[in-house]
């Protein structure tokens, strides 16, 4: 019998509460995804329950008008977190597939937020863990939900445009941590003893569990970096036509959207300052963006 539940959570559009007849796994699910806003009106079920004979979990989606969406049977224990996590992304962005999202992580401070693009297994998720170890506000490990909509306003034609109107929207899900990552990090990262038959390869951390800022508001764009492997950390800007090249590459929405997403990429390209980040160490590359998003601080 189903009877243990989350409370109502938001990711993005996607309105959902967890359920489970295991009752410690709604206890990792509800602190892996605590940094998620609430969600008074949850429309969606996202269900585990232990398959029969007690051989993993079956996981399923039921939407508002009662259907059941099968999305995975006989996940094992250390593999139902991923599989959870996956589900709740891909619905998430579907709730916003009219906009522009790119794969970044976001991270910020009292200036504002940089948004990192970069490919799966780029060093995205431990930039976001180390950010997190130093209190900054943590929005995105791997999705940021882009909003020029000032600048729709005009304020493009008039020359008035800047980076404090383009937003991004959080969606703090759980910082997701592979084993290279958590080398890097250190023992700060460790899960509580009791959670870690949920994970594999693959830790689900909660900013907030690091240190960092969480909130539900949009937060000013003050920069875009597209991440490079290189021994040494390093800062590079980037031209416009440069940057609008790279955000193409690294939009989730854009094909689907056609000319309307191209050109709200091209007005993020001319507003906000980007650069090519060299990521030596996470410690070195925050470094050197720090500038960006905490007023007087200077690049060490």
């Amino acid at each position: 019998m189903l009877h243990v539940s989350t409370r109502g959570l938001a990711a993005w559009g996607f309105g959902f509460r967890f359920e489970s007849d295991d009752q410690l796994l709604a206890d990792v699910v509800a602190r892996c995804y605590r940094d998620l806003p609430r969600c008074t009106d949850a429309p969606h079920v996202l269900r585990a329950a232990r398959a029969p004979h007690g051989v993993g979990f079956r996981v399923s989606v039921e939407s508002p008008d009662g259907s059941v969406e099968e999305c995975g049977d006989g996940r094992a224990r250390d593999a139902v977190l991923e599989l959870l996590h996956w589900e709740i992304n891909r619905r998430a962005l579907r709730s916003v597939a009219d906009r522009t999202v790119l794969h970044a992580v976001v991270i910020g401070g009292p200036a504002g937020a940089v948004a990192l693009c970069g490919p799966s297994h780029s060093g995205k998720s431990t930039l976001a863990a180390a950010a997190a170890l130093r209190g900054w506000r943590h929005l995105s490990d791997d999705m940021g939900l882009i909003d020029t909509g000032l600048i729709d306003a005009g304020l493009a034609d008039t020359g008035l445009a800047d980076t404090r109107r383009v937003t991004v929207a959080p969606y703090a899900r759980p910082i997701m941590v592979r084993l290279g990552g958590r080398g890097l990090l250190g023992a700060a990262v460790d899960p509580p003893a009791e959670h870690r038959q949920f994970f594999g390869d693959e830790w689900f951390l909660p900013a907030s569990d690091l240190g960092a800022v969480v909130g539900p508001d949009p937060v000013p764009l003050v920069g875009v970096g597209f991440l490079e492997w290189q021994p040494a950390a390093s800062l590079a800007p980037m031209s416009r036509a440069e940057a609008l090249h790279d955000l193409t590459l690294h939009c989730a929405t854009v094909a689907a959207r056609g000319a309307a997403g191209f050109s709200e990429l091209a007005r993020v390209a001319a507003s906000v300052p980007s650069f090519r980040v060299g990521l030596g160490t996470p410690s070195d590359a925050l470094d050197l963006l720090e500038p960006l998003i905490r007023p007087g601080a200077a690049s060490r």
